[in-house]
């Protein structure tokens, strides 16, 4: 019996061993498991660590790129000033123009017209050809040597040619010698037509003493023509634009080397360009991408061309360079840029009063 005790004792104790073992081996999976859990999760952690490092690098270049930017940046101060010339009358169309000669009939038209209370008329028979056909005296005499344009209102009865009928500025009464002739553009029959000519920059015209017109071909009709003109005038422009600026955070230098105008058109040289800042302009009829200005220091100065912090400086643009026949006039919304080497654009956009005059405040 013993013996048979003793059996039974070695049976159980293997079945407990291999019980044991059993569980051992369920342990080493489950701590496999658990290591490969870790693992990923190291990885996964890893990854969202790295992800939000780098999203921090590239945030924290963005700011230092947005205060760089910042940093060298101009600011306008204040208003922008404006310098102008006002409109001048060459001819209100009230009166009788004077009479050249044969086959003309000149007389004052109080029903057809668009300003005031009369234009001029002019009756151009058939058996006319070419030369001027009528003229108005300028008393006293103007200087329109700072004016780019002259705008008027004109009808003919006829279509005309571009260039077919000219208009006559003089120095001398009767527009016998002119200063300038300039082209009219086509026009239609028996419509106003609002025109504005440009003058030639080498046109003398400090004393100009006669408006007149002109036909340059003939105008081929075998009955009479009628051409009525109204309100000439040589147009009010703006002739310079004043802004001040300053850094608009205290920081990086802007260097304000002023740009060259060797040939006086209003437009910086484009070769050996010496300046930093780049000025343009436009409007609805042009743009102008590196306008000529002057600088001049208010207040502080160190006297070299870089505007450091607390110095301030008074930019002066031409407005030379625009097309002629086109200048900056009245009630026209304009934008300038004011580009430095580096650092955020100026970006300033205003709008012309109803009426130039010689100061104009831009608000």
């Amino acid at each position: 019996m013993k013996n048979l005790g003793s059996v039974f004792d070695t049976t159980n104790s293997a079945s407990r061993l291999l019980r044991r073992s059993e569980r051992g081996v369920t342990g080493l999976e489950t701590a496999i498991i658990l290591i490969a859990f870790v693992v990923v999760a190291s990885v996964f952690a890893f990854t969202v660590l790295s992800t939000g490092i780098f999203s921090a690098e590239r945030g924290k270049e963005t700011v230092y790129a947005a205060l760089e930017q910042a940093r060298g940046s101009i600011e306008l101060k204040g208003s922008v000033i404006a310098n102008g010339i006002p409109d001048i009358t060459l001819d209100d169309g009230e009166d009788v123009w004077d009479d050249p000669g044969a086959n003309l009939v000149l007389s004052s038209e109080t029903v057809d017209k668009k300003e005031g209370l009369a234009s001029s008329a002019i009756l151009v028979q058939s058996a006319f050809t070419t030369g001027l056909i009528g003229s108005e005296v300028i008393t006293p005499s103007v200087d329109l040597t700072k004016y780019d344009s002259i705008s008027l209102w004109i009808k003919s009865e006829v279509v005309t040619a571009a260039g077919q009928l000219q208009l006559i500025i003089d120095d001398s009464a009767g527009c016998g010698s002119p200063s300038e002739t300039i082209n009219l553009p086509v026009l239609a029959a028996d419509t106003w037509k609002d025109v504005t000519l440009g003058i030639n920059s080498a046109t003398t015209r400090n004393a100009i003493a006669c408006v007149g017109l002109n036909v340059a071909t003939d105008l081929s009709t075998s009955t009479d023509v009628t051409i009525h003109i109204d309100d000439i005038e040589a147009q009010g422009q703006i002739t310079s634009l004043i802004i001040l600026v300053a850094n608009s955070v205290k920081g990086e230098p802007i260097d304000l080397t002023e740009p060259a105008d060797s040939n006086n058109d209003g437009i910086a040289d484009s070769e050996d360009r010496r300046h930093k800042v780049l000025i343009s302009y436009n409007d609805n009829f042009q743009l102008r991408s590196d306008m000529y200005w002057t600088k001049q220091f208010v207040g502080a100065d160190d006297g070299d061309d870089l505007m450091e912090e607390g110095e301030r400086v008074e930019l002066t643009i031409s407005m030379q360079g625009l097309d002629q026949s086109t200048p900056l006039g009245k009630s026209t919304q304009f934008t300038l840029e004011v580009k430095p080497a580096s650092g955020s654009v100026l970006v300033i956009q205003r709008t012309t009063p109803d009426q130039i005059s010689t100061v104009m405040n831009l608000k």
